[in-house]
């Protein structure tokens, strides 16, 4: 778990990128390596040279931890590509690749906006590399091969593009639909559940009173309206199930939360409500929303016995 953690945090994940552009680099010094000649005419050990350097310049801005280190880094990774690929004999230059793989790891790592400054940035560096290779080349098959890589890798990069584009809005909408109850706009009882609890022992430590409330009503889209317009900002309201609302009122005693009780009855006739206010900060929040549930069954559709008292937790 202590591995999981650090590899899934930002550190980790700057580390995994500099391991990968060492892997890279090893590979394209093998592929140079292999190779039967360079584009123009340059020492054997260029490639060495080249890696070294980058390599040494991308674990300085990874030890530097100075502010956009990582925009540095991609910016650097732009630069030395383009001078790759200026010296990679290859028709069309394999090396071309590496480009398309840059852009969509930035994508994947930072999102969609660093993904579009990495094209725009990939656009320029094929802009200005791929005239100097034509006007310095022979052969008109390889200058259609390199052309028609440059179009299937930018068709590609749109594409990947469009997907991380997708995929951060069905993101969205996933955090939202499990965030916010689809039929009354509030906190979904799961949400509520999960994040809410730390109310309790905050309220018991200030010394001030938390009032939890169960509502009922045949309604239940009515009362939502007349909710949503009656209680304060920092009232907290959930859907708990298919016939009862759950309210949260923070800073607020009995005798306060009844009055707002009392009001929401009035415009709402037909309201039931369950009601209880903490005295314990051991009880949690899903065992209190229960303990009000089954308590419910008490009231009745009158003037008199329309608001249930819970008793307090043992």
């Amino acid at each position: 778990m202590e591995n999981s953690s650090r590899m899934s945090s930002e550190q980790g994940g700057i580390i995994l990128q500099y391991l990968a552009r060492a892997l890279f680099a090893v590979l394209a010094v093998i592929y140079f390596n292999h190779s039967p000649a360079f584009f123009f005419t340059l020492p054997a050990a260029t490639p060495w040279v080249l890696a070294g350097g980058y390599l040494g310049l991308q674990l300085l801005l990874l030890l530097a931890r100075t502010p956009n280190a990582a925009l540095f880094a991609s910016a650097l990774d732009l630069v030395v590509l383009g001078v790759v690929m200026l010296i990679d004999g290859g028709e069309p230059p394999p090396t071309m690749a590496l480009l398309f793989l840059a852009v969509l790891s930035n994508g994947l790592l930072y999102g969609l906006k660093r993904f579009l400054v990495m094209l725009a940035g990939a656009e320029v560096i094929l802009a200005i590399v791929l005239p100097i290779r034509i006007s310095q080349g022979s052969g008109e098959p390889g200058t259609s091969a390199s052309l028609f890589l440059l179009a299937a890798l930018t068709v590609c990069m749109l594409y990947f593009g469009l997907m991380i584009w997708r995929n951060q809005v069905l993101a969205r909408s996933a955090l939202e639909a499990a965030w916010r109850d689809p039929q009354t706009g509030f906190i979904s009882h799961g949400a509520l559940t999960s994040t809410a609890g730390w109310l309790i022992p905050l309220h018991d430590r200030l010394s001030s009173p938390l009032t939890l409330v169960l509502l009922h009503h045949d309604d239940l889209a009515a009362l939502t309206e007349t909710v949503a317009q009656r209680l304060r900002r920092s009232d907290i309201v959930a859907r708990y199930d298919e016939q009862h609302l759950a309210l949260l009122l923070p800073c607020t005693a009995t005798g306060a939360a009844e009055k707002v009780l009392h009001d929401l009855r009035e415009r709402q006739p037909g309201l039931r409500a369950a009601v209880m206010t903490l005295n314990s900060a051991n009880a949690a929040l899903e065992q209190v929303l229960y303990h009000l549930q089954t308590v419910m069954p008490r009231t009745r559709d009158n003037p008199s016995h329309w608001l249930a008292h819970a008793p307090p937790l043992s």
